[in-house]
């Protein structure tokens, strides 16, 4: 009620200044109606006048990947980030996506400035959930985190800015449709209303997609169904007001995880079946009964009013929701005694839950055995509100920002067992019989931040330095009374972090810059969902980066160059490990996350880079490329400490390499304009050799060896055909290839098992049985047209 409450109110505030603000108001100028949203010129693209590491993914770079294709497949090209997907149109599970050398939990995401929260693929928001792709007019990527007032926890070394088009001045209805490999269809409608009144302007668009998951066509398939509407009222003081709506439905089953070996010998399976055999022991791997569906709903107001000539306002309410729920078969039944499946008889001395005993009944062997389908739903509730001061050239030099943010909300997360009805001839269970749960989390984090920053300009504007300050007020909330009683509440609060940067333009072309800042993020929730032991106020530290980066630009009309070398130091890193790895775990157990679990911090990491980026156009061709070279390391502790024991207990060999971070990585393109209607454009791109996991013996915790996987390159084409006759409609055709010489590979390091002893070891000296790996997609074929009446 508390997020229906503030939103309402700051919604309102916001109306109000509106009113206030139109009190003259005429139209503000917008851009033509028959182009692109956002046009990105090279200085854009290249960050040229920020003192900080930034480059911008423009509309033509984000609508040269396929119809219907994930949107952050787009950032590829960026210098220093990584993204991989199971599938060329997405995945969910599969979805790993780093920034020099940091996971998704480290790298802030916004939309429109909105955040999207963290992007945990079990009950997180990652952002291509509010996005269609069609829509976006340019994607922001902040390599440093040196910028301030980002609304994010997780903004510890970058952040990614997702930015919608804005509705056209004309009306107008553009229809996609798509179709390619693996039964592969799309489509999209959009109506721009044009100008209902004095600078009010809106759209609307809806899209449903489906594909058969690749590795198993038969049993697993993807669905999404995606809704948007965007209202946007300019005013003539050059205040506006924007309103944004998204709302997803998306059902999919995802990709398995496999081990080296079982890459090795065959590179095109996942392990997953693709047909059910009515033997519980061997369906628990039927692809059918992985994935899940999740609804996700995102609203939010950017209202910007002028409050004099060089003073603006800018106020962003919000508010998000989640529902869904993952499934996973079993090969056995739970039954806990008594009847209740929620039952706590009382709680022992140290504060654990003491319940009726469980009874599990298994013949895994035969068919049609007693089985289970395992289903964990996942709720969420998110509002906060951002708002910020802006003084342009307040006094000679001097314009400065003051701002902040606030967020609440409550995740939910549930472990139900179900019955399957007849288990030798479905995966059909009976939501009527709720067996067992196993928990029953609920965990909240309220932010608060505020932020100053003082941008100077000196020496005619040749020099441009920004002092900014940032700092974090956190309260934690958790609970899970069918594990324990405590009713965990604290708060943290970070010290106060220098964001510092600054830019001096040596020539017209010629650029230095460079930064200094320190982040702070204190506890992802994921260390109170995910975790089945209650945490102490001082169980662990909270998560904190240094980062420090110098970079030089040239950039020109038609080519630009920029060379930068980074240091991020993380400290206190968090993940979720065994309980007890000094037991006796089953792998497979392990992997499916039916083992007791605890939230730990996994020392730091230090990563250290250069990147280069180049482009050039020459006319009918253009050409871009962007190496990164870098060497990202955990801490490490002196062999034979305690420091060094605690880092292999929770998988981790101090002083390796982190885990699917390539030392060297390559994006190249090659564009040609064939004709006035015709493009072709070549992409390659390289990622060289990667850790894949720390080899790790329980129980005695020695440190065997640290696996490497290949690394790989994969090479795309597209062709975009436009079809320009007079009385017509605008129209185009494309066609994509992904992976076009259909290299098979190692594509992403799950994020689940990565910090796990290597359990297998204790079956033999040599077993691998710990999956840790998702396949690259193969080759993928993509048709579309696009047309605009």
């Amino acid at each position: 009620m508390r997020g229906y409450l503030v939103w309402g109110v700051s919604t309102i505030a916001v109306l109000m200044g509106a009113a206030n603000a139109s009190a003259q108001a005429t139209v503000a100028p917008q851009s033509d109606a028959n182009t692109l949203e956002e046009v990105v010129v090279t200085s854009e693209r290249f960050g040229s006048g920020l003192a900080r590491a930034t480059f911008t993914v423009g509309a033509e770079d984000i609508l040269q990947r396929p119809a219907g294709a994930d949107i952050t497949q787009s950032l590829v090209k960026v210098p220093g980030v990584q993204v991989s997907t199971g599938d060329s149109r997405g995945g969910s599970f599969s979805f790993e996506i780093y920034l020099r050398g940091l996971s998704d939990e480290q790298i802030g995401l916004t939309l429109d400035g909105v955040p999207t929260g963290d992007s945990r693929f079990n009950g997180g928001s990652p952002p291509q959930r509010f996005i269609e792709s069609s829509n976006i007019g340019k994607i922001t990527v902040s390599q440093s985190s040196g910028d301030i007032g980002a609304p994010s926890r997780f903004a510890l070394g970058g952040f990614i800015d997702f930015v919608t088009d804005k509705p056209k001045q004309d009306f107008g209805v553009t229809l996609e449709g798509g179709a390619g490999s693996f039964d592969f269809w799309r489509g999209y409608a959009r109506v721009d209303t044009g100008e209902i009144a004095k600078g009010l302007t809106a759209y609307a668009t809806a899209s449903k997609q489906e594909n058969d998951i690749w590795a198993g066509q038969r049993s697993r398939h993807s669905k999404r169904a995606h809704y948007e509407a965007k209202i946007v009222k300019a005013f003539e003081d050059g205040s506006s007001l924007t309103g944004r709506l998204s709302y997803n439905d998306q059902t999919d089953n995802d990709f398995n995880i496999v081990t080296r070996g079982e890459f090795l010998a065959n590179p095109h399976s996942d392990r997953a079946l693709d047909d059910l055999t009515g033997v519980p022991a061997r369906d628990i791997d039927f692809g059918g009964a992985l994935g899940g569906r999740r609804k996700d709903l995102l609203a939010y107001v950017n209202g910007r009013f002028k409050l004099a000539d060089n003073v603006t306002l800018g106020v962003n309410p919000y508010y998000q929701t989640l529902k869904g729920e993952s499934y996973r078969y079993q090969d056995r039944r739970r039954i806990l005694t008594g009847g209740d499946p929620r039952a706590v008889t009382s709680y022992n001395t140290s504060g654990g839950a003491v319940r009726p005993s469980l009874t599990t009944l298994r013949n895994s062997n035969a068919v049609g055995g007693p089985a289970d389908m395992r289903v964990t739903p996942r709720d969420r509730d998110r509002y906060g509100l951002t708002a910020e001061v802006k003084a342009d050239n307040l006094f000679a030099g001097h314009s400065v920002r003051i701002g902040g943010w606030w967020e609440g909300g409550e995740s939910t997360e549930k472990r139900n067992f179900y019955p399957i009805i007849n288990s030798a001839q479905s995966i059909a269970y009976d939501r009527s019989r709720l067996n067992y749960v196993e928990y029953e989390r609920t965990a909240s984090v309220e932010t608060l931040m505020f932020y100053a920053q003082d941008e100077i300009r000196a020496l005619d504007d040749r020099l441009k330095v920004d002092l900014g300050l940032t700092f974090f007020h956190l309260k934690y909330d958790a609970k899970s009374p069918l594990e324990y009683k405590a009713n965990v509440k604290f708060s943290q609060d970070s010290k106060v972090n220098p964001k510092l940067g600054a830019s001096y333009r040596l020539t017209g072309a010629w650029e230095m810059f460079g930064g200094y800042a320190t982040g702070f993020s204190g506890i992802p929730e994921d260390a109170f969902l995910g975790s089945t032991a209650v945490i102490n106020p001082d169980d662990l530290k909270p998560v904190e980066t240094r980062n420090l980066d110098l970079g030089l630009r040239w950039v020109r009309d038609n080519a630009a160059f920029s060379v930068q070398g980074y240091d991020v130091h993380l400290k206190n890193n968090v993940g979720i490990v065994p309980r007890d790895p000094t037991s006796a775990l089953d792998p497979e157990e392990v992997v499916r996350g039916n083992v007791a679990t605890r939230a730990a911090n996994t020392a730091g990491q230090k990563s250290r880079g250069v990147e280069f980026t180049g482009f050039y156009d020459f006319g009918a061709i253009d050409v871009y490329g962007s190496l990164s070279l870098q060497d990202a390391k955990h801490d490490d502790p002196p062999v034979g400490s305690t420091a060094r024991r605690n880092l292999a207990a929770i998988g981790i060999i101090g002083g390796a390499r982190v885990r699917d971070i390539p030392k060297t990585s390559f994006f190249a393109q090659v564009g040609w304009q064939a004709t006035s209607n015709l493009k072709l454009d070549v992409t390659g791109r390289h990622v060289g050799d990667r850790v894949g996991g720390h080899i790790i013996r329980p129980v005695t915790f020695d440190e065997i060896e640290v696996e490497t996987i290949d690394g790989y390159t994969v090479v795309g084409l597209s062709a975009a055909y436009d079809i320009r006759r007079q009385g017509l409609p605008e129209m185009q055709l494309q066609f994509n290839v992904d992976n076009l010489f259909d290299e098979t590979y190692i594509g992403a390091v799950s994020g689940s098992t990565a910090t796990q002893p290597e359990f297998g070891l204790q079956t033999g000296p040599t077993v691998r049985t710990l999956d840790r790996y998702f396949l690259g997609a193969p080759r993928t074929y993509t048709a579309s047209l696009r047309v605009r009446f």
